[in-house]
């Protein structure tokens, strides 16, 4: 299939001068989607083949530099869970998109009110009333329709996780109460997926990325179900800002575990302090 592309897709490719020096490869959408519709397959496929024969996809290659073509290729055939499609999920979610990921899955059960719009990026007047997660799928689609995004119109639960979490390589934590964030903690450790906690109150935010078998919220918030009472982001707020910083943080973090890789380690955990413009992280320990 790989030599049968690169001969079909040879009108197509475009060979400039690459940066740092020599050539470079490049393809563009039509030509992906064109192939992917002979071939019968997802266009994220046909990119990842292409970046098998350094072509890299024209949407893709500013990656380039910071990805290798077989790291672009891996996220290109990886799929994450998105928890939560507001203010941390929203960000995120475009954020992954845009990246290069072949497949996203999006569950929320809310949709948009007014009350949203200072802050969740998928939200907007004329999207008042309509379910966050399917306003996500269509988002992405106008952004990368080769990205494949699953939605889940429910509230995330014990009953229901396994089947929102299948085929996810790794999840993200956007929700926005302790409650459900110790469930999503538990379902991802009995299937063992990497998880990459996110939280946002005022000016600051933590972010945690958490293996199976690592200390997770009960090392940062106490035991499940300790603590009561309106949570921190209820009684200081979420400006404008916060989230987005916070969840670009938590899409990186995503797109190491992909990879094989990470930035945080176990236990550890990063701490924004918007208002000091200033980064820590510290031990759980």
């Amino acid at each position: 299939m790989i030599s049968r592309l690169e001969e079909r897709l040879a009108p197509q490719v475009e060979e400039q001068a690459a940066p740092q020096g020599g050539s470079l490869r490049l393809v563009g959408d039509e030509a992906v989607w064109e192939l992917a519709r002979q071939e019968n397959l997802e266009p994220a496929e046909v990119m990842a083949q292409c970046l098998e024969l350094g072509i890299w996809p024209r949407r893709l290659v500013k990656n380039r530099g910071v990805l290798s073509a077989g790291d672009q290729a891996r996220l290109l055939r990886s799929r994450a869970a998105v928890i939560g499609a507001g203010g941390l999920g929203g960000m995120a979610i475009l954020l992954l998109a845009r990246v290069g990921l072949g497949a996203l899955t999006v569950c929320d059960g809310d949709r948009f009110d007014e009350t949203n719009l200072n802050r969740q990026f998928l939200s907007r007047t004329d999207r008042l009333g309509q379910a966050k997660a399917e306003v996500a799928v269509r988002e992405v689609s106008a952004v990368n329709p080769a990205c494949r995004v699953r939605a889940v119109v429910d509230w995330a639960g014990e009953e229901n996780l396994p089947a929102i979490l299948e085929g996810a390589q790794v999840a993200l934590d956007c929700l926005d109460n302790l409650a459900a964030r110790f469930v999503l903690e538990g379902a991802c450790r009995r299937l063992g997926v990497p998880y990459v906690h996110g939280a946002i109150a005022g000016w600051e935010g933590f972010v945690m990325t958490v293996a199976p078998g690592e200390p997770g919220l009960e090392g940062m918030y106490g035991p499940a179900g300790g603590r009561q009472g309106p949570g921190a982001e209820k009684l200081l707020g979420v400006p404008t800002i916060t989230p987005a910083i916070c969840a670009a943080f938590q899409a990186l973090e995503a797109v190491r575990l992909l990879l094989g890789k990470r930035g945080l380690g176990p236990g550890r955990v990063m701490h924004l302090d918007l208002e000091a413009l200033a980064l820590e992280s510290f031990s759980l320990a």
